[in-house]
């Protein structure tokens, strides 16, 4: 079992594709293509190893459309790699886990979901096989202004109310390994934890409780628990925002923080296409991911 892709859902693919290209180091997969049920069109590409896919509608009623209507624009899904695709969703199944729309196109052409009201909003999607495709370094190099800056996709977040619950549930059905363990986030008012799936970091983060009032307990009263962003590590920050804000994106959340002076800033969802997107600085940057 392994993480293939992050599916993002747009209102105009061309643009947020044109987005992408523009403001990371990214290869293009495939171009618009038909998707399996017919009432999508997706495209996907890799930052670095790590891919993203965009889907949109294709036909009115669509579950793109849906989502739209009901969600805006944003993270729709995890899709994983699943070769024992039947028995690790009968071993959901059997847990009491909802599964949801199956698809079948041939005996080794299966996918199924994992209902968010079972994955602490999370939708998590099983295909049975991926085709082959190119591996390449986890960190890639983009042009900011007059500066090369190195680029490496972290991890992906996940906002949920109870760490511990959820991090039971991934143990209990996923071969995961813990990375940090829960503990009070980089400011205060949050706590956080991550684990790695075949390799794939995911961060969860909750409202610390000794705290009252924090954005993890402002975004759950809002949208509910489920994906909150994604987080992109930069060897040099200040060129990134500088290209960023001249090109009219909006920059928001600046922090430094205390104890090695590491800064981190966000694209606003409003300029991403519904995706929050996190910038770490991190100066002295291997293909390795960390754990921090």
């Amino acid at each position: 079992m392994r993480v293939n892709h992050l599916s993002i859902a747009v209102r105009d693919m061309d643009a947020a594709l044109a987005f992408f290209r523009r403001h990371f180091p990214i290869v293009t997969m495939h171009d618009r293509l038909p998707g399996h049920t017919g009432d999508y069109t997706w495209c996907d590409f890799f930052i670095g190893d790590s891919k993203l896919e965009l889907i949109a509608s294709a036909a009115p009623g669509s579950f793109v459309e849906r989502f739209l209507a009901k969600r805006g624009e944003g993270l729709h899904h995890l899709s994983l790699e699943v070769p024992d695709f039947e028995r690790v969703v009968s071993d959901l199944e059997r847990g009491g886990v909802r599964i949801v729309d199956r698809f079948e196109s041939g005996p080794d052409e299966k996918t199924a979901f994992i209902s968010p009201r079972s994955a602490f909003g999370t939708l998590i999607q099983f295909w049975k096989v991926m085709h082959a495709e190119p591996s390449y370094p986890a960190v890639a190099v983009h042009r900011y202004g007059d500066t090369d800056v190195h680029v490496r996709v972290n991890h992906v977040s996940l906002a949920v109310r109870d760490i511990d619950a959820t991090l039971a549930f991934f143990r209990r059905f996923f071969p995961i390994t813990l990375g940090v363990a829960p503990r009070v986030g980089y400011e205060p008012s949050f706590r956080f934890a991550n684990f790695f799936l075949s390799g794939y970091k995911i961060e969860l983060i909750a409202q610390n409780p000794a705290t009252p009032n924090g954005f993890v307990r402002t975004f759950l009263d809002k949208r509910g628990e489920g994906f909150h962003h994604v987080s992109i590590d930069v060897d040099r920050l200040a060129p990134v925002l500088e290209s960023l804000e001249r090109a009219g994106v909006r920059i928001v959340g600046r922090y430094r923080r205390e104890r090695d002076g590491r800064e981190t800033a966000f694209i606003s969802p409003r300029s991403a296409f519904g995706v929050l997107i996190q910038f770490w600085e991190h100066a002295e940057m291997d293909a390795a991911r960390g754990l921090e």
